[in-house]
C-alpha cells in the first residue's frame, strides 16, 4: 500500500473511533480496542499467513528478517533519541534507555545469525523503511513517552497473534521455532510499556487523539511490514 494512502486509511479509522475512553479503561486498552479491525488484518497478512499455511518462501522470510534486524538496530537509536530528550523525568529517560540497550541487544542477536556488517548499507523495502520512519519520526518530534507508545503495537500484537495461531502448541513446520519464540502468548513487556504511557496521560502528556493516530500508524505499519513479504498458496509447497 502506498504510504499516502495508509494515511488516507489511518484518518478513516480515526474518523470511525467514535468511542470514548470507559471509567476505569487504561487508555492502551482502549487504542487496542480502537484498532481490532487492524489487527485481523496482521492474523490474515502474508507473512503470518504464510507461516500457518507452511507455505512461506524462506527466500521471502530472509528478506523480511534482514529489514526486520535493521528495524532493532534503528528503533534502539529511537529509543535513545527520546531518552535523550526526556529532560529532567529521570524514571522515563532511565526507562528509555534500558529499552534502547535491550533493542540493541536484539540487533546484535540477529546480526550473528544474518550477518549484517553495515545496517546503513542494506536497501530496506518501502514498508520496514516507512515504519522506521515513522518511529524515528516520533522520536524526534513528540512527547518522548509517545515512542514507547508508538512502539507498543509490535510489543502486544505478536504475542496476541500467536495465541491466534496457537504458538506453543500447533506446528508451523521449518517455522514453528520462530513462531515459538517471537509470537509467545506469555511474553507480556508490552504491559511496562503500558504503565510509562498511563502514567503520561493521567499526568496530562498524552492525549487521546494524538495517542490514537500514532498507535493506529504502528499497528498499520505492522501489517504493511508482514505483507511486505510475496503471499504464498498452500498449493505451492503441497503439489
Amino acid at each position: 500500500m502506498n504510504v499516502y494512502l495508509l494515511l488516507v486509511v489511518q484518518l478513516a479509522l480515526l474518523i470511525e473511533a467514535q468511542a470514548s475512553i470507559e471509567e476505569g479503561q487504561s487508555l492502551e486498552n482502549y487504542l487496542w480496542e480502537q484498532t481490532n479491525e487492524i489487527r485481523q488484518q496482521a492474523l490474515n497478512a502474508s507473512l503470518i499467513y504464510g507461516m500457518k499455511e507452511e507455505c512461506l518462501d524462506p527466500s521471502e522470510f530472509g528478506g523480511y528478517m534482514v529489514d526486520d534486524t535493521v528495524y532493532c538496530y534503528e528503533g534502539s537509536k529511537s529509543l535513545k533519541i527520546a531518552g535523550q530528550r526526556s529532560g529532567d523525568n529521570v524514571t522515563l529517560q532511565n526507562f528509555l534507555e534500558l529499552e534502547s540497550l535491550s533493542w540493541f541487544g536484539y540487533w546484535e542477536w540477529l546480526n550473528e545469525i544474518w550477518h549484517i556488517d553495515n545496517p546503513e548499507g542494506v536497501r530496506l523495502g518501502e514498508e520496514a523503511s516507512a515504519y522506521m520512519n515513522h518511529i524515528r519520526n516520533v522520536a524526534e518530534n513528540e512527547m518522548p513517552v509517545y515512542t514507547i507508545l508508538a512502539l507498543t503495537p509490535c510489543a502486544r500484537l505478536w504475542p496476541w497473534l500467536g495465541q491466534q495461531l496457537g504458538s506453543g502448541t500447533n506446528n508451523f513446520g521449518l517455522y514453528t521455532s520462530w513462531v515459538e519464540t517471537n509470537l509467545d502468548p506469555g511474553n507480556t513487556g508490552y504491559m511496562e510499556y503500558q504503565e510509562h504511557v498511563q502514567w503520561a496521560y493521567e499526568e496530562g502528556l498524552v492525549t487521546v487523539e494524538r495517542a490514537l493516530e500514532i498507535y493506529t500508524t504502528s499497528m498499520q505499519f505492522e501489517v504493511e511490514f508482514f505483507n511486505s513479504v510475496e503471499r504464498c498458496e498452500p498449493s505451492q509447497c503441497n503439489s
